[in-house]
């Protein structure tokens, strides 16, 4: 009759264990698709990332009652099924039935099936949620457009997640307090994870009043330090999908593997201790938390705990001032003593006191203007020295904001006569402004100025603006840069110690200095390439005189030399020439005879030297003697074949 009435037990608690899920299951789908039709509504621009990012543990919350009131309907027809068996064995209808192998008693093989199989469906199922859901999270923030105003609707959706995350709350901690009994396990996953919209409720709530109060970034790091949570969670589906297989069984446990272990030290009833030990009991398949260590490591935890941060707290009094720095101690609040020189330094803990520390030696920078479109650069920071090629950004595209745009002074053109009127023009450009802290000026800098590094850039901006209205644009642009830093930095110095700001200004730079991009540039670029192309042909015209003129001198001089030699040729043979006929005409008078010879046979041996020659004997006519000179030119009788002489 006992083993009855327990079925009957078992029959009640599946049946309420069913009517608990399909509660959760409404709640949470409600919870889910509010949030979710909130955040389509109304945009993530104007409702917050945290408020987004509760859309996952509600879609799991959803997932794992529907699991759990699967579980419940199959449970309560378990149990009906043993109840009728136990009915079938008391009346003994007949001894031919087996009510073990009736084939209409399926109900218990099939939630059997269901309790090996489905916790890996749902922990495949529960990870695909999560990736999915935290990747379309990650293209909404990267594509979504920022707003001019995203506090407008922040106080109503504080109103909405203060109210979600009440229901939340209510509902997570009543299905994990039911779960404490071991006929409604299958509800903890469910509440766990109410539990954790609860929590992520309470951050939206937190962060739309920060919104509200028009502090943005509070949400935006909360939203990325639960984006990497949930990530975390997720990754725990796969990794307990994966031990599972490899994990020692052990008698009568009921944990599915969907169910977060990381999520259950906080969400589970016991406390985190006995969490942790029930998790080592499961893991290892035996009674971990039964031995010694993990009973010393019980007693002592929270006290360990507790020194550990006092000492981390008490570590806070301590405070090293470097070598290049200055301390300032602050004691509630209020400074105390002068300046600290560099060494260790006692205070209270912190909030109570500390000491800020100043660098004397570091180079800080701040920037007039805005350095790309749709930034502005209010902080000063450490001045790094960058590597590699820079982006090459021309005139004609447009960068920068309207920030960068000063006006310059433009002198008249020559021969044109001056009205009176003004002419001005707008420059765009970046100053970098590089500056130190005074080691005497470290009281000025952090205490007698509200904000001293937005102040220096104003300074910086009003002196660029003073000095630039009486500056001509070319010359800013080009001949005259370095002097209009030089100007600009005396100018910024001078204007930072009549503000007490207790800086020294180092370096004034001028960046990106070219006319306005909207109208200007265009045709301010095609004037200068008119003059860089008027410049290159003056260029090519002097290189080519400088070319062309050397070139004709040379010629001209080798004219003028050749001539003088010619003519120094022709004087001196002419003289020679008469001189030789003067000579000739002596020696003709004194022997003609002789003369004509001579010049005979000059002429034979030079001017006919070439030419073959026949020697004819005017008495001979008879005899021909043929004589070959061109081996020997003398002629010796020992030479002569007297053999080939014919006798007559």
């Amino acid at each position: 009759m006992s083993d009855l009435n327990d079925t009957r037990a078992a029959i009640d608690n599946s049946r309420l264990m069913t009517k608990l899920a399909i509660v959760g299951l409404v709640i949470s789908l409600g919870l889910l698709v509010l949030d979710v039709t909130a955040t389509a509504l109304r945009g993530v621009n104007y409702c917050t990332d945290v408020f987004a990012l509760a859309a996952i543990p509600y879609s799991l919350a959803v997932l794992f009652s529907l699991a759990a009131m699967i579980h419940g309907i199959l449970g309560s027809a378990a149990a009906a099924e043993d109840e009728e068996k136990q009915l079938l064995e008391n009346r003994k209808a007949t001894n031919a039935l087996s009510v073990e192998e009736d084939v209409r008693f399926t109900a218990g093989r099939s939630l059997e099936n269901f309790r090996r199989y489905s916790p890996y469906v749902f922990a495949v199922l529960g990870a695909a949620s999560v990736g999915l859901l935290l990747w379309l999270t990650a293209a909404g923030w990267r594509e979504r457009v920022p707003v001019a105003d995203a506090s407008l609707n922040a106080l109503q959706f504080a109103i909405i997640s203060f109210i979600m995350m009440l229901v939340s709350g209510f509902l997570g901690a009543f299905l994990a307090g039911q779960s404490h009994q071991g006929a409604f396990r299958w509800l903890r996953p469910a509440g766990a994870w109410l539990i954790a919209a609860f929590a992520v409720m309470l951050l939206a709530t937190v962060s739309a009043i920060f919104t509200r109060s028009n502090n943005l970034a509070a949400d935006g790091y909360i939203a990325k330090v639960l984006f990497w949570v949930f990530a975390v969670l997720g990754a725990e589906f796969i990794t307990s999908f994966v031990i599972e297989f490899y994990r020692p069984r052990t008698l009568g446990e009921d944990r599915p593997v969907f169910e977060s272990r990381l999520l259950a030290l906080f969400t589970e009833p016991g406390g985190v201790m006995r969490n942790i030990a029930s998790a080592l009991d499961y893991q290892f398949g035996f009674k971990v938390s039964g031995t010694w260590l993990y009973s010393f490591v019980e007693r002592s935890f929270f006290p360990m705990v507790i020194l550990f941060a006092l000492i981390f707290w008490g570590s806070t009094m301590i405070y090293e001032v470097g070598p290049s720095q200055v301390g300032v101690r602050e004691t509630l609040g209020r400074v105390t003593g002068e300046n600290l020189k560099p060494g260790i330094y006692w205070t209270l803990p912190y909030p109570f006191g500390q000491v800020r520390l100043f660098s004397c030696t570091e180079l800080r920078q701040v920037v007039v203007g805005e350095l790309r479109s749709g930034t502005d650069d209010d902080g000063a920071e450490p001045v790094k020295q960058e590597t590699g090629l820079s982006q090459v950004v021309l005139w004609t595209v447009a960068h920068g904001g309207a920030d960068n745009n000063f006006l310059v002074a433009v002198p008249p053109e020559d021969g044109k006569v001056d009205t009176g009127g003004a002419s001005i023009s707008f420059i765009r450009m970046v100053i970098p402004i590089q500056y130190r802290i005074r080691p005497d000026g470290v009281m000025n800098f952090a205490y007698n100025n509200a904000d001293p590094v937005r102040t220096l850039r104003r300074i910086g901006a009003q002196a660029a603006t003073e000095y630039l209205a009486s500056s001509s644009m070319m010359a800013v642009m080009s001949t005259r840069r370095s002097e209009t830093e030089s100007a600009l930095r005396e100018r910024i110095q001078s204007l930072a110690d009549a503000h007490t700001l207790g800086v020294d200004v180092v370096k004034v730079s001028i960046l990106d200095a070219h006319p306005p991009v909207e109208k200007v540039a265009p045709a301010y670029q095609n004037v200068i390439g008119a003059m860089e192309t008027m410049e290159t042909t003056i260029l090519k015209a002097e290189s080519y005189a400088a070319k062309t003129v050397p070139d004709a001198q040379a010629q001209a001089a080798g004219i003028v030399a050749d001539a003088e030699s010619y003519r120094y040729t022709i004087r001196k043979v002419s003289k020679a020439e008469s001189e030789r006929f003067l000579t000739q005409v002596i020696t003709y008078n004194a022997m003609p005879a002789m003369f004509k010879l001579r010049s005979y046979l000059d002429f034979l041996e030079n001017d006919c030297r070439g030419v073959r020659k026949f020697v004819v004997s005017s008495s001979l006519n008879n005899e021909v003697y043929e004589l070959n000179f061109e081996a020997k030119e003398r002629l010796d009788l020992i030479d002569t074949d007297l053999t080939q002489i014919d006798k007559q």
